[in-house]
């Protein structure tokens, strides 16, 4: 045996760096692009719906999503240059490499978020909302309070009506 063989089989050598984790990034400022990638130097960011969806043909441990894009705030949800749209490609055709995927919501457009997270969240994927640079008050071991409800398999009209039983009690009957 060679004596490179006996160093790449020897135990005594440095060890192997745990892989790091598949991060996607996109948000159209370059200040909070410049803290989260701070936070995490190994994330790829994108500051385009198109560029995200290049990207998204990839796997992904995490993905971090923002609604308004291009400078602007509180944009509509139908346009085709914002983070729904992204959320719109994910949910008109199945990704199956992506469901293994936690998704994280980081817009402060609270109505827009609030769509993204439950249009992903019925389609089945992970997700999570969570203001960009918000650091939640619960432990990991507690649920968030936007993660009470997840969608069962049984679909859509099922989880609307355990949120109706949340908000308005659990009476079978109205009056």
């Amino acid at each position: 045996m060679s004596r490179d063989d006996e160093s790449r089989l020897s135990t005594n050598g440095p060890t192997a760096e745990p892989p790091r984790s598949r991060v996607l990034f996109l948000d159209d400022d370059p200040g909070r692009a410049e803290v989260f990638l701070a936070e995490v130097p190994h994330a790829v960011w994108v500051s385009t719906v198109e560029e995200c969806l290049s990207r998204l043909n990839e796997e992904w441990d995490e993905v971090h999503l923002d609604h308004d894009l291009g400078g602007e705030t509180f944009v509509d949800c139908g346009r085709e240059d914002c983070g729904m749209e992204v959320v719109r490609w994910l949910c008109l055709e199945a990704h199956p490499h992506l469901i293994p995927t936690q998704f994280y919501v980081h817009s402060h457009n609270a109505a827009a978020a609030d769509l993204m997270v439950m249009q992903l969240r019925v389609a089945g994927y992970q997700v999570e909302g969570r203001p960009f640079g918000y650091s939640p008050p619960w432990s990991a071991s507690t649920r968030a309070p936007f993660e009470i409800f997840v969608p069962p398999a049984r679909g859509f009209s099922h989880w609307l009506r355990e949120l109706g039983r949340y908000v308005f009690g659990s009476s079978g009957t109205s009056g």
